[in-house]
Order: structure tokens, then C-alpha cells, then sequence
């Protein structure tokens, strides 16, 4: 029987001030999502001496060789009439995929019965955490441990496995690398390190160099994306200047890996954008604990005859379209996501600061795209990046919740019903500019 991991003790206690994304790249994605959320966890609840060290197991996929009276049964067929003999299994079969994967898990699970906890995991990479002790025997500073890294690798030497020489930290540390990322646990932050957003930098300007005016292949588009949404964890305003790579990438033809297509502007515009925030060195995100969800009893809505309605609490405001709203791209989904975003302007007017609010909509499509900070809609995407822009440096998390269009106490306003007398809202800010021909503030 397997032994169950705890990556985070203390998960159920406290969430992040985070909004994960799911992107093209599909499982691995999702993968390496999961191990963000639990060193988020990790690190964000951190108490004041916590320490990190970074384990990287050498040769991780010849590691696993296969036992002899398996052999015949793993033939690899090369050209015609050349056969090669699998010696190593790492990946495992269909019927038993990751051989590797289950052996580190393994692996993972006996460090920390043997008290070494919690550990983090992605591929070979291993990332163990320890944490004060007012019993241990390992001094740092002002701080006792229970464990140091030689005393953690002499719990798990019988399994004897090979720790690369350079790659592992050489001892614990306040400040590691793993997945990536460089993690400053005393001051929680997470950020690119230096050669990894220079790398980047150059990616993003290279690509310009060579398909401003000029077409490229799926492969070029595919691998620039790719990178984007790697760094899009620190820098999350850039998740809206993704749509127009993966839109790009979908307009090639499915069974031609050399075809060739032009770069639209959007994607130009945003690579250049790109191009300019990467170019900042020691850029860095914070990560906070946030409290339980607060239910001020808040509310949006949206019609396309009427406008848009926001209640806050026994509070409300309405907005009525004008008659040059729509144009092509502009949608209810579109007005229900500028109904979050006045919403937001609202919050900010009223000094809302670091805090976690639950918001009622009746539209899945805008609580999808706000979720995962993007939309391949332009109007939407522009909307969602005000959004986040208001959003991200007051540290305000929106939860969001679909209720039904009878249980949306918005959903009259939205229509032109008034709320209750002597309770409407009068904004203190300015639409932004595409905003401003489509809307205006009604007193109902």
C-alpha cells in the first residue's frame, strides 16, 4: 500500500492569492500546475526559518533497467531489419506508463516517513523543506533543525540513489531554485532567475527579428507560446497577451508541419510587449496567504436591451447602453465581463484592499475567461486584462460563483429596474476610453 503524501500540511487552513490557467500545452501543463499550487501552498504558509534544498537525481531516465526475462517482450524496431534490445524502461508501457515517475514517488514517500517532510516533486527534481525545531540538533543562524541535507541523505542511503553533483543544492537555504523558478521563501517571493528571463528575452526578440514581415511555421509559433505561458506564472498581466499566439496557432492546416503563415499585428503587439517587460531585471511576484472568502452579498449582470446592473449588498448602480455598443466581437459575454470590470472600478473607488470576495454572475463563459485570466475574444481580453490591471496590485481575489438569471439579484437592474430607493451607487472614476461610447451612467 502505497504511503500517502502530504506536499502541504497546512492546505485546508489557508489558499493563495493566485489564478492558475490551463493552457495548450495540456497535460504537462497541468502537471507542472500542480506542482506550482503545492510549493505556492508550501512557501506562502511558510513560517519565519523555513528552508528549502533542491535534490536532483542524475541519469533519471537510464535508471531503471529492465529485468532480463522481460527483454524479448521490449524490442524496438528501427529501420527494416534492424531490431534494438530496451535495456532501460523509464517511460513504461501503456498498460504501466512512468516506471521513473512511481520509483521517485517511491522514493519521495520513504523520505518522508522517515520524518524528512514535506517534500516536493516534479520529474528528478526534489525539493525538501524543513522547518524550526526548539528540540533539533542542526543550528543556522538563530534557528534549530531537526535535519541538515547530509543527515536527510543518510536517511534514504540504502536506496542509493545517485544525486547529481551539480545540480543539487549544497545545503539547505533560504532562497532556491526549483522547476524553474527562483523561490525567496523569508520574503515569498517567486521570480525568472536572471539567465532564464534573459533567455527568454531573447527568444521573444528573435522571433520578431525574423517573422516581423516575414511567415513562420506552427513549430516557431508553438514553441514562443510555450515559453510565454512558462514565465506567465511571475508575470500574470501577460496571460491576456497570450490568446493571439494560440489564435495564430489554430489558423494553420492541421496535416502540414512546413506550411507557412504571416503574424498577424496582435500577435506583433503583444510580442513587443513581451519584448519590453522582459527586458526588467529582478522582476518579482509575491505570494500571499488569503483569508476565508467575505459574501458581501455582491452581484453583476447584464442585458443586451438594457445594460448593465451591480449590486453591493443592499446596493446598486446601472449602466445603459448606448446604441453604438455593438460591433463584431461584442457579445453578452463581452457586457457580462464589463460588468465585472465596473464592478472592480467600484471596489478600487471604495478602498478595497487585500481581499478575497465572493462575486455572483450568471454567465460561464465570463467566469471562465476571468479564471484563467485570458479570452480568445479581443473585447473580452482587453476588458479582463483592466481587470487584473486594478486587481494585482491591491491584491483583491475575486471568487467567482455562477447563480442562475431568477437567483441574480443584478439581473433587474440589468433590465432597467430600479433597487432600492436611496441606495444607488454613483461611481467616482472615469469609464477607461473604450468604454466610454458604449456606456452611460443611469440614475433609475
Amino acid at each position: 500500500m502505497p504511503l500517502s503524501r502530504s506536499y502541504a500540511p497546512l492546505l485546508g487552513s489557508c489558499l493563495l492569492h493566485i489564478h492558475m490557467h490551463h493552457t495548450l500545452l495540456g497535460l504537462y501543463v497541468h502537471l507542472m500546475n500542480l506542482v506550482f499550487i503545492s510549493a505556492l501552498f508550501q512557501i506562502a504558509l511558510a513560517p519565519p526559518g523555513t528552508q528549502a534544498c533542491t535534490l536532483d537525481i542524475a541519469k533519471f531516465h537510464r535508471t531503471c533497467p529492465v529485468l532480463p526475462s522481460h527483454k524479448p517482450w521490449l524490442v524496438v524496431q528501427g529501420q527494416p531489419g534492424s531490431f534494438y534490445i530496451d535495456h532501460a524502461h523509464p517511460f513504461g508501457a501503456s498498460s504501466a506508463s512512468s516506471n521513473a515517475g512511481m520509483i521517485a514517488n517511491a522514493a519521495v514517500d520513504i523520505l518522508e516517513a522517515e520524518g524528512v517532510r514535506p517534500v516536493q516533486k516534479y520529474e528528478d527534481d526534489l525539493k525538501s523543506f524543513r522547518f524550526p525545531s526548539p528540540l533539533g540538533r542542526f543550528r543556522d543562524g538563530d534557528f534549530l533543525y531537526d535535519y541538515d541535507k547530509d543527515e536527510m541523505l543518510g536517511r534514504m542511503s540504502p536506496l542509493c540513489i545517485p544525486w547529481h553533483k551539480e545540480k543539487c543544492d549544497s545545503a539547505f537555504t533560504f532562497v532556491t531554485t526549483f522547476i524553474g523558478y527562483r523561490w525567496d521563501i523569508p520574503n515569498k517571493l517567486v521570480s525568472l532567475p536572471e539567465p532564464k528571463r534573459y533567455k527568454f528575452y531573447e527568444r521573444v526578440r528573435q522571433f520578431l527579428d525574423r517573422f516581423v514581415g516575414h511567415p513562420c511555421q506552427l513549430l516557431d509559433v508553438q514553441k514562443i507560446h510555450g515559453s510565454l505561458c512558462h514565465v506567465a506564472f511571475v508575470y500574470v498581466e501577460g496571460r491576456s497577451r497570450l490568446p493571439s499566439l494560440s489564435n495564430f496557432a489554430v489558423k494553420f492546416p492541421p496535416n502540414n508541419e512546413y506550411a507557412m503563415r504571416f503574424p498577424p499585428d496582435s500577435v506583433i503587439t503583444d510580442l513587443k510587449w513581451w519584448l519590453n517587460t522582459l527586458s526588467i531585471p529582478n522582476v518579482n511576484r509575491q505570494l500571499r496567504p488569503r483569508g476565508i472568502i467575505q459574501d458581501l452579498r455582491i452581484f453583476v449582470d447584464a442585458s443586451t436591451s438594457w445594460g448593465i446592473g451591480i449590486v453591493i449588498g443592499d446596493e446598486w448602480a446601472a449602466f445603459r447602453l448606448s446604441e453604438s455598443w455593438k460591433v463584431d466581437g461584442r457579445d453578452i459575454c463581452w457586457l457580462e465581463t464589463v460588468a465585472i470590470e465596473l464592478l472592480i472600478y467600484f471596489l478600487e473607488a471604495r478602498k478595497f484592499r487585500e481581499v478575497r470576495l465572493l462575486i455572483r454572475s450568471d454567465n460561464k463563459g465570463t467566469i471562465g475567461a476571468l479564471g484563467k485570466g485570458r479570452s480568445r475574444n479581443r473585447h473580452i481580453n482587453s476588458s479582463v486584462r483592466r481587470i487584473y490591471a486594478v486587481l494585482l496590485p491591491l491584491f483583491i481575489t475575486p471568487e467567482l460563483e455562477y447563480v442562475t438569471s431568477i437567483a441574480n439579484l443584478a439581473d433587474p437592474i440589468s433590465r432597467g429596474e430600479p433597487g432600492a430607493m436611496g441606495k444607488q451607487m454613483f461611481p467616482s472614476f472615469q469609464l477607461p476610453d473604450e468604454l466610454r461610447p458604449c456606456f452611460t451612467y443611469a440614475s433609475i
